[in-house]
């Protein structure tokens, strides 16, 4: 039944770019009666029985993405790349599709660019943006091959009962005795002010002296912005630029959700850097860390963390102690003490 759906769909796609190329269809348009008469025609022609592909839950900001590269904010390319990540990681979930062996060019054709345009503007349902998608995967100009769900089949690295495959880039020796784990929104002032203040004294003192090691990971709580720069964090660790790119976030925290963490400033910061920005910026319109970001958070959750800063320290023999506040070197160096006494 799946499959009969799924090739009723692509049957449907296959009619309409037919009727486009023997210019029924002029200009990227669809007489609005031809439309009708078509979509009647093949729902009777598959059986009155049968039922429309059912399209799975769609996030939101998936329908932006499609509006920006209908209005050609975003490339052809960027978001093929997009579409195979959301599927692959099962953001968006597509019904079984089966590959054509007739197709005739790995281009997209011009209707799927406008159904896209149509279903952002809401004057589509996500089912007809679904079987756009399914006949991108029957002509293989969308790859979903193998599956990887990556984020939630990746090797889970634990120290204690932390999980921190998700983290950025670690500081500090593999051999360290003991780790540190920070949570963080950058949108905090108190650990802006910690991270400016107070880190390079405990880098000296415990990371850098090799007794250490040090994690950060995401605690977004205060506003949409925490997340997004949460998410550019990560996007900059593409690029192996994690504690630059973290250092400027603590520099220009100024506030809540005012600007200072939007999408275009925080590209700008990339671009201060030297980063690839178009690599970059591709990265946060597709949420690519979302899931990352997520992870850690609820890391931090099942912590009982709730605010930040709040930091853990963990020896060799998984004992734990919890740090609340941005509290100065002094405090951490006792705690690790303590843990050496025991």
């Amino acid at each position: 039944m799946v499959l009969s759906m799924v090739q009723t769909s692509i049957s449907l796609m296959e009619i309409m770019f037919y009727l486009k190329r023997q210019k029924y269809i002029t200009k990227n348009k669809l007489n609005f009666s031809l439309y009708t008469i078509l979509l009647v025609s093949v729902f009777i022609l598959f059986g009155m029985s049968s039922q429309s592909v059912s399209a799975q839950e769609i996030p939101s900001w998936i329908k932006n993405t499609a509006g920006w590269w209908a209005e050609d904010k975003i490339n052809e390319n960027d978001f093929v790349n997009g579409i195979e990540y959301l599927i692959q990681n099962e953001i968006l979930k597509i019904p079984q599709t089966q590959i054509s062996k007739t197709q005739e060019s790995h281009d997209i054709p011009p209707w799927i660019k406008n159904t896209a345009g149509w279903w952002a503007r809401n004057q589509i349902s996500d089912t007809d943006f679904v079987n756009g998608i399914q006949y991108l995967i029957s002509q293989e100009i969308v790859s979903v091959t193998n599956p990887s769900q990556a984020l939630r089949e990746s090797t889970i690295q634990k120290i204690g009962t932390f999980d921190i495959s998700k983290a950025g880039s670690v500081e500090g020796y593999d051999d360290a005795a003991f780790t540190i784990i920070m949570f963080s929104d950058y949108q905090c002032e108190k650990c802006a002010l910690w991270f400016q203040h107070e880190k390079n004294l405990l880098t000296e003192e415990l990371i850098d002296s090799g007794k250490a090691r040090f994690y950060h990971l995401d605690f977004p709580f205060l506003g949409e912005d925490s997340f997004l720069a949460s998410e550019a964090s990560h996007c900059a660790n593409d690029q192996n630029r994690y504690a630059d790119y973290q250092k400027i976030l603590y520099e220009k925290q100024n506030g809540i959700n005012n600007g200072w963490a939007s999408h275009d400033s925080l590209v700008g910061y990339a671009a201060d850097l030297g980063l690839d920005t178009k690599q970059f910026d591709s990265c946060l319109l597709w949420d690519k860390h979302k899931l990352q970001v997520q992870h850690n958070k609820e890391v931090g959750s099942f912590h009982g963390v709730v605010g930040t800063p709040v930091f853990f320290i963990i020896n060799s023999e998984d004992i734990i102690k919890k740090i609340t506040g941005p509290q100065p070197p002094m405090i951490f160096q006792k705690v690790v003490e303590e843990l050496e006494s025991n």
